[in-house]
């Protein structure tokens, strides 16, 4: 029997057994000392329960936990609950070797140089019926965190952002909204104290958003883009809306992740012939505060 369901169905703590209390601690939604013990918000703790009924994931496994950072809760999910939740789909048929490159022109299946870091890695994910792998990159610029694992395993830590962007593209609809550790190292980064400018990952400086809903569901119009002509439209209203600092629930701005998205996106929108297609958009329901970065990632 899954752990996942053995977990509570109702975030409201007083209908807990003491079984259900315990594996929700074991899933990280408490924090803090022993003495001072707190619950995550019930928004989160509702929000985890339906990913782990959803995915089938077992939090006791680490497939999927939360982790409080500043504050601020997210749900993340390990590189193996991403395989497993493909696997489940019947849909999966495997992918390509993982392959780092210095340039973006010249792509090696093994990384051997011990002075630098790569560039970036990139894997291809295969989906019955679908004709091309789905292929997802991702750069050492927009992912390293800086810490030990990042400094000692750099094209390992690379290339399992790069799997869990492929994996994520490949099965929106399974694991649209959960992220693996290794994509959110970098906001483990300590704050600067007030509100005073911190560089992001793309070295742009951020500060502190007021509390606010979207204009739109704009997660939803960035997904429907299949290219970066179709996502600048995007960006620009978004913008407009004064709605690019929002945060979504995996902690990113809305900003930061169209920067993400657009990495993985063609310049111009592929011709296709497509026979009985069906776009999903899965709503946004959380979108706490979160920083604001320069730049615009047209």
């Amino acid at each position: 029997m899954s752990t996942a369901l053995a977990l509570p169905t109702t975030g409201d703590q007083n209908q807990w057994t003491p079984q259900e209390a315990a594996l929700v601690e074991a899933a990280g939604l408490v924090s803090g000392p022993a003495n001072n013990k707190r619950l995550a918000p019930r928004p989160v703790v509702e929000a985890f329960l339906a990913h782990c009924h959803r995915t089938g994931l077992d939090p006791i496994a680490r497939q999927i936990y939360a982790i409080e950072r500043g504050g601020k809760w997210g749900i993340q999910m390990s590189i193996d609950g991403a395989r497993l939740v493909a696997e489940r789909s019947g849909e999966y048929e495997g992918q390509t070797p993982v392959q780092w490159t210095a340039d973006g022109v010249t792509w090696v299946d093994v990384w051997l140089d011990e002075t630098k870091p790569p560039a970036a890695a990139r894997v291809g994910v295969y989906r019955r019926s679908f004709r091309e792998p789905l292929i997802a990159v991702a750069t050492f610029k927009a992912y390293s965190a800086g810490g030990q694992m990042w400094s000692k395993m750099p094209a390992l830590m690379l290339g399992k952002c790069a799997e869990a962007l492929a994996l994520r593209k490949a099965f929106p609809q399974d694991l649209s909204g959960l992220y693996t550790s290794e994509e959110m190292d970098q906001a483990s980064a300590p704050a600067q104290a007030g509100n005073a400018p911190q560089a992001d990952a793309h070295g742009r400086s951020e500060q502190v958003a007021e509390v606010r809903a979207p204009r739109k569901d704009w997660l939803a119009l960035a997904n429907a883009a299949r290219s970066r002509a179709e996502l600048r439209p995007v960006f620009q209203e978004a913008s407009a809306a004064g709605d690019l600092d929002v945060q979504i629930a995996d902690g990113r701005t809305f900003k930061q992740y169209l920067w993400d998205l657009r990495a993985t996106l063609p310049e111009e929108t592929p011709v296709e012939d497509v026979v009985d297609a069906v776009i999903v958009d899965e709503p946004v329901t959380e979108w706490p505060t979160a920083t604001i970065p320069n730049g615009d990632p047209s």
